[in-house]
């Protein structure tokens, strides 16, 4: 085998690898999505922190003055509707630029709403 056919393998071996696809709802499945315990400390807390908050942290939120810093800041988007709005994408669709959060994510999302937001 010559020196050209060896790098020629080698590069198909590298790209066919790099065609790997995470995507966590495939990886896991959707069915692993526990809803059964949502605590915003836990769950809420953390796609808040992973999603929202490089826009919507901080004393000077730069995400159109909206701030998701603490449960307080948080509970006021809940209360009104515009949280769930946000990232079922039915309103001012977010995370703004990126992609939609997976379905077990939005159910959470729900689930804590839907036990009226408490801050547990």
């Amino acid at each position: 085998m010559n020196i050209k056919n060896i790098l020629s393998s080698l590069l198909a071996v590298c790209l066919i690898s790099s065609c790997y696809y995470d995507k966590e709802d495939l990886l896991y499945g959707a069915n692993k999505c526990d809803t059964s315990n949502v605590k915003f400390s836990v769950q809420i807390s953390g796609i808040i922190n992973s999603n929202c908050i490089s826009c919507h942290g901080g004393t000077a939120a730069s995400g159109g003055g909206v701030k998701l810093g603490t449960y307080a800041d948080v509970k006021v988007y809940a209360d009104n509707g515009l949280l769930l709005n946000a990232v079922s994408r039915t309103v001012n669709p977010m995370p703004k630029g990126g992609p939609r959060l997976n379905d077990c994510r939005i159910a959470e999302i729900r689930t804590w709403l839907r036990n009226n937001a408490p801050n547990n």
